[in-house]
């Protein structure tokens, strides 16, 4: 298959280099330093059980160089989407298929409001912590690698997609039959979590380890859990259970990309994770005394430290 990876951060350009490794035709979409790091070198992943180097990579900033494909992954953060949405129409034939691997609830909508109707577009979360250590280098703790995307029915591309995957030690590729209920429930996950670790600015095995931290980090989770309850969308009685297994089950060094953004400087997506869970909660009348601190104790980092 020929696949774009619209976003080489820390997800897609993860994503992608092990798309490649199982034998893809992988194009890489970055800018900036990153681009002329992985032009000269190459892409590495930093991994402490699955490190991966790919000394050739094709990538460029410019979709048109590419032009149509079989699959675009999305994976810019959310604040870029339409710009980025904009800039990729050159890889978008009648045969395409868009999977988006953004953060939150709302990148569908916001993607169809771009591409039109017709866009054969599909959702999809990934389960996976990594960042930009440096141009060049995609860094991840470890822990959960595993891409959960719209099977459409038996679409082919996405049967190829996780076909590709499998046998990947650094990759998964599940299909679902309900989407919109699989990218619910990561949104439980990592609204929740990125909400404790930014605003604690702490990691996963600290949040667990103090008995105060850790009844915050179930409070978030159930507060989300009652937003989707208002918000209609049935998720199985237990995931509040099964979620903070998982969490437990993290590397203790884990935290999430926003936190990694906070400390960095840069832009943050919490108006579509904590904030968003505010918003519902005000809409609906669900009290979300957690998030609500989320949102009001970071929003004035929320554009970075050019802000």
């Amino acid at each position: 298959m020929r696949i774009a990876i619209m976003g080489s951060g820390g997800v897609g350009g993860y994503a992608g280099a092990w798309l490649q490794q199982a034998g893809q035709e992988v194009h890489f979409i970055a800018r900036g330093a990153h681009l002329a790091a992985m032009q000269k070198q190459g892409l590495r992943i930093e991994h402490p059980e699955q490190p991966l180097t790919l000394p050739r990579v094709a990538v460029t900033d410019d979709p048109a160089a590419v032009g149509p494909v079989d699959l675009v992954i999305f994976a810019v953060k959310l604040f870029d989407t339409d710009s980025a949405a904009a800039a990729m129409a050159p890889l978008v034939g009648p045969g395409t298929r868009v999977l988006t691997l953004q953060n939150g609830i709302d990148s569908a909508t916001l993607l169809r409001q771009q591409l039109g109707p017709a866009a054969q577009m599909l959702e999809g979360v990934i389960y996976l912590s990594a960042v930009i250590d440096r141009p060049g280098v995609i860094r991840s703790p470890g822990g959960f690698h595993v891409i959960v995307a719209d099977g459409a029915g038996g679409d082919p591309v996405m049967a190829n997609l996780a076909a590709a995957a499998a046998g990947l030690p650094g990759l998964t590729v599940k299909l679902s039959d309900n989407a919109r209920q699989t990218v619910w429930e990561k949104f439980v996950t990592l609204a929740s979590l990125s909400g404790a670790t930014t605003l604690l600015r702490a990691r996963m095995g600290a949040i667990l380890a103090h008995p105060e931290t850790r009844a915050f980090q179930r409070q978030l989770i159930d507060e989300t859990l009652a937003v989707a309850q208002a918000e209609g969308v049935a998720l199985r009685a237990g995931l509040g259970d099964e979620v903070m297994a998982k969490l437990a089950l993290m590397p203790p060094m884990f935290r999430a990309s926003m936190a990694e953004d906070l400390e960095r400087g840069n832009r943050l997506e919490l108006r579509w994770l904590s904030g968003r869970v505010h918003a519902l909660g005000q809409a609906h009348g669900v009290p979300t005394p957690g998030h609500t601190a989320v949102f009001r104790g970071l929003v004035l980092h929320e554009q970075g430290r050019s802000a």
